[in-house]
């Protein structure tokens, strides 16, 4: 590890706040505001599943990283650019399960508000967070992670 190196991407806040943050103003404001998706009851029974499966998809990509003996953490050095299993697929699958679970919240409290709230929370965490991430991957591993760029989408 470099001295570069030691800090990761240096992100200046963990992710998972982010979408916390988001999710949160969306709520609030569905509160001030309320915009239902359906004027009575909740379709909670749906967001739970989208929820589910958000987390599914978020617990095979922290397998991947267990797998590869790397940090999931964003503010720790990366070992190796896990491409195998739904990394073949998205290069980003736990911020893509955060902006899946914003939606299944968003059902779960009948808010159109708070599912709205995923399309900013995807801009964010593009510009704040993919970013700084992906300019680190390239200094780190050079033309290994630009050819996985060119063959693996960002989100899907």
């Amino acid at each position: 590890m470099t001295a570069e190196d030691i800090n990761g991407p240096e992100l200046k806040f963990p992710p998972p706040l982010l979408v916390l943050a988001v999710a949160g103003v969306a709520a609030l404001v569905d509160w001030i505001s309320p915009l239902p998706i359906i004027e009575r009851g909740a379709p909670w029974l749906s967001g739970a599943a989208v929820i589910a499966l958000a987390m599914l998809l978020a617990v095979i990509a922290l397998a991947h990283f267990i797998s590869a003996k790397t940090h999931v953490e964003p503010w720790h050095p990366t070992t190796t650019i896990i491409q195998t299993g739904i990394y073949r697929f998205s290069r980003n699958p736990i911020y893509l399960a955060f902006c899946i679970a914003t939606i299944g919240t968003g059902l779960v409290l009948n808010s159109w508000w708070v599912v709205a709230s995923a399309a900013p929370l995807n801009l964010l965490l593009q510009s704040l967070v993919i970013r700084r991430e992906e300019a680190y991957l390239e200094a780190k591993f050079g033309e290994t992670y630009l050819e996985y760029k060119r063959r693996v989408r960002r989100w899907l």
